[in-house]
Order: C-alpha cells, then sequence, then structure tokens
C-alpha cells in the first residue's frame, strides 16, 4: 500500500516536472529582453553582427562615393558636359606637358592643369603627346582628352568661324588671333584687289561689271559668306578669302535662284503658297540692305520686320537713317552714336545719303539675305517706318509707324541705353 502511494506521487512530479517551464530570474529576463522580444533572442545574437557589419559597409561606401564624385566634379568632369561645341586645339613642338595643360585651361577644355600633368606622367603617356591641331570639345573629360591628344588624330587643318556680321577687318583680326595670320595687312590689302577675285564670285562680278564698287573701303565686303570652315594651317590670306567667296557663291544660289515655292496651311486645312514680294533691287543691292538688317537686328526673328521698315522707307525716298551705317568707317560700336558720326558726309551713312549706302557694311548671314528678298508684308501694307531698340542686353527692337511713336518709344527706352553704354565706356576704360 505504502509502495502504491510512493508510486502515484511520482507519477505527478513527473507529470508536473513535465509542464514545467524555464525559471527566468531578474537577470536572466534582463539578459532575454535587451534585444527585442525575448522568444528571438537567440535570432537576435546571430543577425546582429551581420547587420553591424553590412551598415559599416553602407557608411564606408557612402563616404568614398561622395568624396569621389566631389574629386570627380572638381577636377575629372567635362568643363561643359551639354556643349556642342568643337574646338581647334593645337600642340607647338617642344610643348611640355604642363605648358599643353595650361593651354588647355585657358583654352575652357579642362578644368585643372595640375591633374591632367599628373595622369600623364603616372600613365607614362609624356612621349606619346604629338604636335599638332586635335578638334576637342568642352563636353570631354580628362581622360577623353588624354586618350585624344596621344591618339595621333591630330591634322594638317585648322578650323575656322566666320560670324555673321563680320566686316572684313573683323575677319582679318579674328585669323591673327587663332594664328592662321601673321597680320592683318595682307588680307585687307587682298580685299580691295578686285581684279584677282572677280572670277571667284559671280555677285562680285555683277557689281565689277556694274561699276558699283567704285568709293568703297573694302570691295570684298559683303562677299565673304560667313559659316564654319576646314582650312590647312598653311593656307594663306589669298586662300581663305577664295575659299569664302565660293561659299557665298552656294549662298547665293540658295537665295536668289531656288525655283521652290513655301506653302502654309490655313485654318481648314487648305495648302496655300505663301505669297512672295516683288524687290525692284539688283542683287548687289539685295547684299548691301542685308548687311544692314545683319547688323540692326540682333534676333533673326526681326530681320524681315526690319527689311520691312526700309523697303518702305527706300519706296517713300526717305532716308533710312541707320547708325551702323554712320559708324562703318570708324569702327566704332556705340548704341548712342555720337551727332558727329551722324553729321559725316560719307557715301556710307545713311543720315546723309538718300537711298542705300555706296555697299555693304558687313558679310551677312543668308538669313538676313532672304529677309532683305522677302520683308515681313504686314510690316509692308500696314507702313511700319521707325524702329528702335528696347532693353539693350534683350536685343529686341521695337517698331512704329508714326514719328510721335517712335519718338515716345526713344523716350521710353534712351534712359537705358544712356546707362548700358555708361558702363560699356567704364569697361572698356578698366580695360586700356
Amino acid at each position: 500500500m505504502a509502495r502504491n502511494k510512493r508510486r502515484a506521487r511520482d507519477n505527478r512530479r513527473k507529470r508536473r516536472e513535465a509542464f514545467t517551464t524555464e525559471q527566468y530570474d531578474v537577470r536572466s529576463l534582463h539578459e532575454e529582453r535587451e534585444y527585442g522580444l525575448f522568444w528571438y533572442a537567440w535570432l537576435w545574437k546571430l543577425i546582429r553582427p551581420v547587420m553591424v557589419f553590412l551598415c559599416s559597409v553602407l557608411i564606408v561606401v557612402g563616404m568614398v562615393t561622395v568624396a569621389w564624385n566631389w574629386a570627380y566634379g572638381e577636377f575629372l568632369a567635362p568643363v561643359d558636359s551639354m556643349s556642342a561645341e568643337v574646338v581647334s586645339f593645337e600642340i607647338e613642338d617642344g610643348a611640355s606637358v604642363a605648358t599643353i595643360a595650361q593651354q588647355l585651361v585657358d583654352a575652357n577644355l579642362l578644368r585643372n592643369a595640375d591633374v591632367f600633368e599628373y595622369m600623364v606622367q603616372f600613365e607614362g603617356l609624356t612621349s606619346s603627346l604629338s604636335y599638332g591641331t586635335y578638334q576637342l570639345s568642352p563636353a570631354m573629360s580628362v581622360s577623353a582628352i588624354i586618350d585624344e591628344l596621344t591618339s595621333g588624330s591630330q591634322t594638317n587643318e585648322r578650323v575656322i568661324t566666320i560670324i555673321p556680321g563680320w566686316t572684313c577687318e573683323d575677319i582679318a583680326e579674328y585669323l591673327v588671333g587663332i594664328g592662321a595670320l601673321e597680320d592683318t595687312t595682307e588680307f585687307l590689302e587682298l580685299c580691295n584687289d578686285v581684279d584677282r577675285f572677280v572670277g571667284s564670285s559671280y555677285a562680285l562680278r555683277a557689281a565689277y561689271d556694274a561699276g558699283t564698287l567704285e568709293g568703297r573701303k573694302y570691295a570684298l565686303e559683303g562677299y565673304l559668306a560667313p559659316d564654319t570652315y576646314r582650312v590647312f594651317l598653311s593656307a594663306t590670306a589669298e586662300s581663305i578669302i577664295n575659299t569664302l567667296l565660293e561659299q557665298n557663291n552656294n549662298v547665293y544660289d540658295d537665295v536668289f535662284y531656288t525655283d521652290t515655292p513655301d506653302y502654309y496651311a490655313d485654318e481648314d486645312g487648305t495648302i496655300h503658297e505663301v505669297e512672295t514680294f516683288q524687290t525692284t533691287l539688283t542683287m548687289d543691292e539685295t547684299i548691301i540692305l542685308a548687311s544692314i538688317i545683319e547688323k540692326e537686328a540682333a534676333n533673326s526673328e526681326d530681320f524681315a520686320r526690319v527689311s520691312a521698315v526700309f523697303h518702305n522707307r527706300l519706296r517713300m525716298g526717305w532716308r533710312l537713317e541707320s547708325d551702323p551705317t554712320a559708324t562703318y568707317l570708324s569702327g566704332e560700336d556705340r548704341l548712342i552714336v555720337p551727332e558727329d558720326e551722324i553729321a559725316d558726309q560719307n557715301a556710307y551713312n545713311t543720315y546723309y545719303v538718300t537711298g542705300l549706302p555706296v555697299g555693304p557694311i558687313c558679310n551677312p548671314s543668308q538669313a538676313a539675305l532672304e529677309a532683305a528678298l522677302n520683308p515681313d508684308l504686314t510690316y509692308i501694307e500696314e507702313g511700319y517706318l521707325y524702329f528702335c531698340a528696347a532693353e539693350p542686353t534683350s536685343g529686341e527692337l521695337v517698331f512704329a509707324r508714326t514719328l510721335e511713336e517712335h519718338e515716345a518709344n526713344v523716350a521710353q527706352y534712351r534712359p537705358l541705353w544712356e546707362a548700358y553704354q555708361a558702363e560699356q565706356d567704364a569697361q572698356a576704360a578698366a580695360e586700356e
């Protein structure tokens, strides 16, 4: 009987022990719960060092990335990644790496000369830099520039760009500035050597045959086509002039001899041929007018409107009174023309002569030539006779039909012109 009682107690004890959970004291409970939910403590003990490692790696990678981005942006990135400009860069025979690096910085092709010099020397490419002319861009990185300068892609050509509105003197100074010519003397003398070039331009030939070249400052003014060209490094002033004259033949073909009409669609979708202006000007007179339009209008959108004003004044027998014609001989480019130049009695000054000046006052673009042939017909019909500059830096023009409207426009904007001119004069004086 006693044995049975003991057996019953043992069985009850075993059952209690089977359902007894782990006993926690204060310390063990704190250790379990310091990681969160105490039943995940064992899992957190495994994950925690892994997460600490990954976070450390991410921090280091972030710091390295930030440092690299800063260094790349300051020293290695292109000067202007969005630029489409192409620059002719010349390495002279015997130039050192330091000299080349500084010339690249001066040409706005490189951010830092020291980085370029170090990279060339570190990669052992010093002897691979060859003298000659290369076509580079501000959008190229330092590595891309080094690759180009060590690729052997140098040429015996240079790129020249003649800007619309440049005079013969502007072109001569530009060619000297880029090292294409030693001085301006020969080029400008050739610009009056009609016999040498009359066979290169049929517009020049027409003016020569008509006897209208007499009295001009430069006989070739107006016939040197603005454009971008590739010429040999050894090109002479004569060969460059011939290239510009021959290109103008192509421009004249497009402007004066095109047989393709323009069309437009009205609100109903009906196609109409664009009405054209029937000019009474000769080719040479059109070139002269285009040169004035080029100088007067800063924005091509105004070319046809300016042309309409001048055509209206020519039809009425008025003087054109164009400021750029008054300053052509002096070469002074001023927003407010001095009274002595306006009063100067010369064959270019349209404040003095009636009608067109004796010759072109610059070399106009194709757009200006087309505007001279095709003025804005609305401005023709509505009788616009005046225009003046608005805010100087905007390049905008304000047009008027009557003298009263024009004088009101001048009164409104003249203070802005005077302030702008004073600023320009002060800047010029500081540069001297």
